[in-house]
């Protein structure tokens, strides 16, 4: 049995059955987790309201068969305009990889304008905008990022293809 006291940013949760839930942290130590919370959605639960997406916390987690959650305290809130960018975060960074550059990137996030924030994500997960073209047509210096197939595109290809939706602007 493994146990670690890091801090972590919560991603997302996720209800897990009739009274658990699932949540996906990335952690400062051991990079993406999930891990499984115990009677969470209980009325009682002293960790509920802390495992809400955009809190920074202090966490206890407990390994044995996948990680759960022991405790939990909040340190601080991040910013509503991040939440995109830690959906992004969640669906891009591999599981028990510790990154402390994305960390850092995210926990000093706060003085950033949204866009240089989400150029930052992207370079620190491997996929950096500064050496990027369409991938469609080659047009350097492309306006849009698909988490669909994690690719680049132009403004025309992105109008063309319809995944604007699905797409982070980038200007």
């Amino acid at each position: 049995m493994y146990e670690c006291c890091t801090e972590a940013i919560v991603l997302d949760k996720e209800d897990l059955g009739e009274a658990d839930a699932r949540v996906f942290l990335f952690t400062k130590s051991l990079g993406k987790v999930v891990a499984k919370v115990k009677s969470a959605k209980k009325i009682t639960s002293k960790l509920s309201s802390h495992l809400e997406p955009l809190n920074l916390i202090t966490v206890r987690l407990v390994e044995k068969n996948g990680f759960q959650v022991v405790d939990v305290l909040s340190n601080r809130k991040l910013p509503q305009s991040e939440l995109h960018i830690l959906n992004m975060v969640n669906q891009l960074s591999a599981e028990n990889q510790q990154d402390l550059e994305l960390w850092s990137v995210l926990t000093g996030s706060i003085d950033l304008r949204p866009v240089d924030f989400q150029k930052q994500i992207l370079s620190a997960l491997g996929f950096d905008p500064k050496f990027a073209s369409c991938q469609n047509c080659d047009r350097p210096r492309p306006d849009y990022f698909s988490l669909l197939d994690t690719s680049y595109l132009c403004q025309i290809c992105a109008l063309k293809s319809g995944v604007r939706q699905n797409c982070f602007k980038l200007n």
